[in-house]
């Protein structure tokens, strides 16, 4: 299978080429989740577990990488890279980073996209919508 990207997916509506974009990633605190009992650390296996069905597997997969990295310090990803990293589209990498917005597990000033290092427990929305297997299980 081969993968092309369309202008679209490279350039903005004003032609800017999003390949040479680069975001700075760096860490997030947030003492009132990293103190609430049951939280999960960004870059753990249990936050793949139990944000994957919420998030999707894209973006908890993203969040895990930055997390892992901006333990130890800021990091630079070119949008190019977050694409090919993540076998995506430069215009599904921008998606992305909207979604873990969104949830809250990210913050993002222009360029600079702050990611939490805990997460929070899931709500009780969120574990309604586990898989049964994984609701049984789930800790909290």
């Amino acid at each position: 299978m081969s993968t092309t990207t369309t202008p679209s997916d490279t350039t903005t509506a004003g032609g800017e080429d999003l390949t040479r974009r680069t975001l700075a990633v760096v860490a997030y605190p947030d003492p009132v989740v990293e103190a609430a009992a049951g939280s999960i650390p960004t870059a753990s296996d249990d936050a793949l577990i139990w944000w994957t069905p919420s998030v999707g597997p894209t973006a908890m997969l993203m969040a895990h990488r930055f997390a892992t990295y901006a333990t130890e310090g800021p990091s630079s990803w070119s949008l190019a890279d977050l694409a090919q990293t993540f076998g995506n589209s430069t215009g599904r990498v921008l998606h992305t980073l909207d979604r873990l917005e969104r949830f809250g597990i990210t913050v993002r000033r222009g360029d600079i996209v702050g990611i939490r290092l805990w997460l929070p427990p899931l709500t009780a929305r969120q574990r309604a919508q586990l898989p049964e297997y994984l609701a049984y299980v789930y800790p909290h």
